[in-house]
């Protein structure tokens, strides 16, 4: 069986098999294929540095792909230019297209990959979270994979081009987005309150990251979180879709154009005739067209 991933602009595709083989196809300007050169291919072919590696996870972003191979080993490929690929400070570079073990994550066990625009990130299997790539809000880029501090068991994760939303016991927090918080009334969580010691064997870092709940949900348990672009979604346990964010393309479903500032009930047409299992799936796409998509 083949699973696939694409990237979230459409421009290339990864297949990644039962057996732990992986395939790609698409542009490779940046060698986010893999094939170890920077010619594009229009069907499938399988990355040979992994023939002999077990693929169990990959993540694509906007220009660089991640792959999480048995052993608890993650690789980079792609651009490197905001270090979404774990390049070192001491080895400065703009794109790899051959995979590169990322270094920073000591023996944590790693359960999730993510990626998007020039952001990755990636989840322990005790809900600890490691972000790297373009920095958040104007912060600085990080070059190697950095520890969220915090006391919460986070146990999903979605990165969007300018933020991230983590859920962590029913409750969703946000790491940057700058069009969902003017005036929103979130609340930020005290950093100090939030910060603890990382377990061993996980290394420290030097940074703390500031963690902002999303508020005006109503005492609502969140089951799913999704990200595009610059808006997100997400969905409770009573079956409640909301959006929030930018809205420009009318991508939240709220009958406008406005953005939105905390998150807003999505009136769903005929929703009694859907099945009971919901999902929610956000997407961006190269020609800024953004889209949430409802699965069922």
């Amino acid at each position: 069986m083949l699973f696939l991933m694409t990237n979230v602009f459409g421009v290339f595709n990864s297949f990644c098999s039962d057996e732990g083989h992986l395939f790609m196809c698409g542009d490779n300007s940046f060698g986010q294929l893999g094939t170890g050169d920077n010619q594009s291919y229009n069907l499938p072919v399988e990355v040979l540095f992994f023939a002999s590696k077990h693929v169990e996870q990959i993540a694509c972003g906007m220009r660089h792909t991640l792959a999480l191979v048995t052993g608890d080993l993650v690789y980079g490929f792609g651009s490197a230019r905001h270090g979404q690929i774990g390049n070192s400070v001491s080895k400065p570079q703009k794109s790899c297209n051959l995979p590169e073990v990322i270094q920073g994550f000591g023996s944590c066990k790693i359960v999730g990959l993510f990626a998007n625009g020039d952001h990755s990130a990636a989840l322990t299997a005790n809900g600890e979270l490691y972000i790297w790539g373009r920095g958040f809000s104007g912060a600085s880029n990080d070059l190697h994979p950095r520890l969220l501090h915090s006391s919460l068991r986070i146990s999903q994760v979605a990165l969007g081009w300018h933020h991230a939303i983590v859920l962590a016991d029913g409750e969703v927090y946000m790491l940057g987005g700058y069009r969902h918080w003017a005036a929103s009334g979130s609340h930020v969580v005290n950093p100090v309150r939030h910060q603890s010691v990382p377990s061993a064997p996980c290394a420290a870092v030097s940074d703390v990251r500031t963690l902002e709940k999303v508020s005006c949900l109503d005492g609502e348990r969140v089951v799913q979180i999704a990200a595009g672009a610059e808006h997100s979604a997400l969905l409770t346990e009573r079956g409640k879709i909301m959006t929030w964010g930018w809205g420009e393309h009318g991508q939240l479903g709220l009958g406008n154009t406005d953005d939105q500032t905390f998150p807003q009930i999505v009136n769903i047409p005929n929703r009694r005739s859907f099945a009971s299992t919901l999902g929610i799936y956000c997407e961006c796409r190269i020609q800024r067209d953004k889209r949430c998509r409802l699965y069922f």
